[in-house]
C-alpha cells in the first residue's frame, strides 16, 4: 500500500500565520505539523508516499523534507493547481498508485493511533476511521452498525445520528480513482471527499474503524494551539513515562520500539572490541546490549569488564549453548524486538534502524534479517595491505535461509561475489540466527513451556546448530512471516563456510567440521522434522525428503558410523519432541508452507 498526504490549501483560518508559508509547515509542540502525518503513515507500515501541495509552498516542502531518506522514506511530490478540493488533490495520485490501494491522510490531522494492522488486512473497497466527540455537529457525522459497516454519513447535521466524527485518515482501493471521475463541484466548487465516500457507501463497500487514541484536526488557531498541547501530552517521552511509570525503566519511547541486542561470547576475547564497538556505534537510540558469557577460559570477561562497564553482563559456570543462553537473555529483558547476533561479527551504523524498518512494515512479520557479508578476520586483525576497511569482503555470507522441497536448509548466496543480485526487499522462509531481529510478540506467541515453568523460544533441546531454523519454520506454521531487507548490512567471520549445492560439496563440506558439529546438526535436524514436518504434504515434498534423508542415512551408515548413535539420543527425547509438535500454533495451510519450499 501507499501513502497519499494532502497538504494543500490556502489555511485560510490561520491568516496571518499563514501569510507566507504554509499551514502544514507550522508547528506543533516540537516539529512542522508535516510531520505527524508522516509518523502516521510510518507507525502504519508505508514508506512510499506522496505529499500534495500547492505550487506557492512546495518548494518548502522539498527543502525540509528531501527525498524522505532521513526519515527512512521515500517522498514523491505533486503540485495541486488551485484549491479543487480534497477528492481533487487525491486524484492527482492516480500515476503515483500505480493500481495499488492507497492509506490517504488530511496533513493537518494528528493521530495517536497505529493504524498498521487495518493497512496490513485492507482487501477492497474504502475504509474511513472515526472518532467519539461532544459536538458532532461541527463534523461529518458518520452512523455504523455493530460490524462497522457504514449506515449513513451526514456533513454538519443539525441533529447528528451519532457522535461519531469522520477523521482524515482514509483507506482507499484503486477504484477510487474512476469514481472521483464522477463527480459533480459542491455549493463551493470543490469535489468532496465525503462524495466519495458516498459512493463506496450506496455500493455496499464503505466500513469504519473507530480510533481509541488522541486525535485533533489542527485547522483553526484554537485547535493549533490544542494540538500542541495534546501533541506534547501523546508524544514527548517524558509525560509519557510520567503516565505510564510501569515502563521508566525500559527508557519508554512512543515512537521507537525498545530493542534488545543479546550476544553470547565463549573464548571471545579477539572478536570483543570489533563487534561491541560496533554495536555502540548503531544509530538506533532505544537499545541495549547483553552479553551472556558462557564459562569463557580465556581473557573474554576480563575484557569485557575493563572495556565495555556499562554493557549490562551476565556470567554463566557453565556452556549453555546457543538456544538457553539466548533464551536465558529474553527472560531476564523487556523489549518490543530482540535482535540475536552472534560475537564474530560487525554491523553497518545503521543495521538495527534497518532491520526495525523492515520488520515494522507489516505486523505480521515476526522476523527480519539484511544482507550477512564475509568478514575477513584475519585481515582485519593483521591490518593486510590492500585489504578493505576492518576486513569487510564483497562475498556474501547469508541473504536469508531457503527451504528446499527435500527439506534441506541453506544460506542464500552463501559464497558468491555480491553484484546487486540480492539487492530488492522480500519476504522468505527464514534467517539465520547469526544476525536477526525477532519481533517479542511473535516469540511469545511460538513459545514452549518447559517443565520449569520457564518458556523456551529457541527449543533448547538443540544445544546449537539449527536452533534458528526450527524457530523460522515454527513462525511459518504460526503465521508469522519474515522479511528480507539489504538496506541491513552485517559482516561474518564464519568459521566454515559451506561451498556448493552439489551432493559432493555437501560431503567436502561435511568432512571439514568437527564430529561434535556433525553429530549436534544431524540430531537437530531429526528433531525439527520431527516437529515441523506434516504427513500432508504432497508427494513430491515427501518423496524428496525421503529420499534425501535416506541419502544422509547411507552415507553416515558407511563414512560417520560415530553418528549413529545420535539415533539413541533422539529415541529417549521422542516423547518430548512430540509434546511440543503438539503445542505448536498452526496457523496456515500445508499448502502455504510449501509454496516457500524451492526445488
Amino acid at each position: 500500500m501507499k501513502g497519499i498526504i494532502l497538504a494543500g490549501g490556502t489555511g485560510s483560518r490561520l491568516f496571518p500565520s499563514t501569510k507566507v508559508t504554509n499551514k502544514h509547515l507550522l508547528p506543533i509542540f516540537n516539529k512542522p505539523m508535516i510531520y505527524y502525518p508522516i509518523d502516521t503513515l510510518k507507525r502504519s507500515g508505508i514508506r512510499d508516499i506522496l505529499i500534495v501541495t500547492g505550487a506557492e509552498h512546495a518548494g518548502d516542502f522539498m527543502a525540509l523534507l528531501g527525498s524522505g531518506s532521513d526519515l527512512g522514506v521515500s517522498f514523491t511530490y505533486r503540485i495541486q493547481d488551485g484549491s479543487g478540493g480534497i477528492a481533487q488533490a487525491l486524484s492527482l495520485a492516480e500515476d503515483f498508485a500505480a493500481g495499488d490501494s492507497i492509506a490517504v491522510v488530511l496533513s493537518d490531522n494528528i493521530f495517536e493511533d497505529d493504524f498498521s494492522e487495518d493497512v496490513y488486512y485492507f482487501d477492497h473497497g474504502a475504509k474511513i476511521f472515526v472518532k467519539r466527540v461532544e459536538d458532532a455537529a461541527r463534523f461529518g457525522v458518520v452512523d455504523i452498525d455493530e460490524d462497522g459497516n457504514v449506515k449513513s454519513i451526514e456533513e454538519k447535521p443539525a441533529l447528528p445520528k451519532s457522535n461519531l466524527a469522520q477523521s482524515g485518515f482514509y483507506l482507499y482501493d484503486n477504484q477510487v480513482f474512476d469514481f472521483i471521475r464522477t463527480l459533480e463541484p459542491s455549493k463551493r466548487g470543490e469535489l468532496e471527499i465525503t462524495d466519495v465516500n458516498k459512493i463506496y457507501l450506496h455500493k455496499n463497500m464503505l466500513q469504519a474503524a473507530e480510533i481509541s487514541g488522541m486525535w485533533i484536526d489542527a485547522g483553526t488557531h484554537e485547535s493549533l494551539l490544542e494540538a500542541g498541547i495534546l501533541a506534547q501530552e501523546a508524544f514527548d517521552p517524558e509525560r509519557v513515562r510520567a503516565r505510564r511509570p510501569d515502563l521508566a525503566k525500559t527508557k519508554f519511547s512512543h515512537h521507537m520500539a525498545r530493542i534488545t541486542v543479546g550476544v553470547i561470547t565463549h573464548n571471545s576475547e579477539d572478536y570483543l572490541e570489533p563487534c561491541l564497538n560496533s554495536l555502540l556505534a548503531q544509530d538506533y537510540e532505544n537499545m541495549e546490549i547483553v552479553v551472556l558469557d558462557n564459562d569463557s577460559e580465556d581473557h573474554t570477561i576480563d575484557a569485557l569488564e575493563e572495556k565495555f562497564p556499562d554493557i549490562k553482563f551476565i556470567e554463566s559456570q557453565e556452556n549453555l549453548g546457543f538456544a538457553k543462553s539466548h533464551n536465558e537473555i529474553l527472560r531476564q529483558s523487556e523489549c518490543d524486538f530482540y535482535a540475536c547476533v552472534n560475537i564474530d561479527m560487525i554491523f553497518e551504523p545503521n543495521f538495527v534502524s534497518e532491520l526495525v524498518k523492515s520488520i515494522e512494515q507489516k505486523p505480521i512479520f515476526g522476523s527480519s534479517g539484511g544482507k550477512v557479508k564475509r568478514w575477513d578476520f584475519e585481515a582485519y586483525q593483521k591490518s593486510l595491505k590492500g585489504a578493505r576497511e576492518l576486513g569487510k569482503t564483497n562475498f556474501i555470507d547469508s541473504a536469508g535461509i531457503r527451504i528446499l522441497k527435500s527439506h534441506r536448509f541453506e544460506d542464500m548466496g552463501q559464497g558468491d561475489v555480491d553484484y546487486g543480485q540480492y539487492d530488492h526487499p522480500r519476504e522468505i522462509f527464514g534467517v539465520s540466527g547469526a544476525a536477526v531481529l525477532y519481533r517479542r510478540k511473535a516469540l511469545e506467541d511460538v513459545a514452549f513451556l518447559n517443565e520449569n515453568g520457564e518458556k523456551e523460544y529457541f527449543d533448547e533441546s538443540m544445544f546449537m546448530y539449527k536452533e534458528d531454523i526450527d524457530l523460522a519454520y515454527r513462525f511459518q506454521w504460526a503465521g508469522w512471516k519474515c522479511h528480507y531487507t539489504p538496506h541491513a548490512v552485517a559482516y561474518h567471520d564464519r568459521t566454515i563456510p559451506a561451498i556448493g549445492r552439489r551432493a559432493l560439496d555437501i560431503v567436502r563440506n561435511r568432512s571439514r567440521k568437527s564430529t561434535f558439529v556433525n553429530r549436534l546438526s544431524y540430531l537437530n535436524h531429526q528433531i525439527l522434522l520431527e516437529k515441523n514436518f506434516s504427513d500432508e504434504y504432497s508427494s513430491k515434498v515427501r518423496g524428496a525428503t525421503f529420499w534425501y534423508n535416506l541419502k544422509v542415512f547411507l552415507y553416515i551408515l558407511v563414512f560417520e558410523t560415530e553418528l549413529l548413535s545420535e539415533w539413541w539420543r533422539y529415541y529417549k527425547m521422542r516423547g518430548k519432541i512430540k509434546a511440543r509438535k503438539r503445542a505448536m500454533p498452526r496457523r496456515v495451510s500445508k499448502a502455504e508452507i510449501e509454496k516457500l519450499m524451492e526445488s
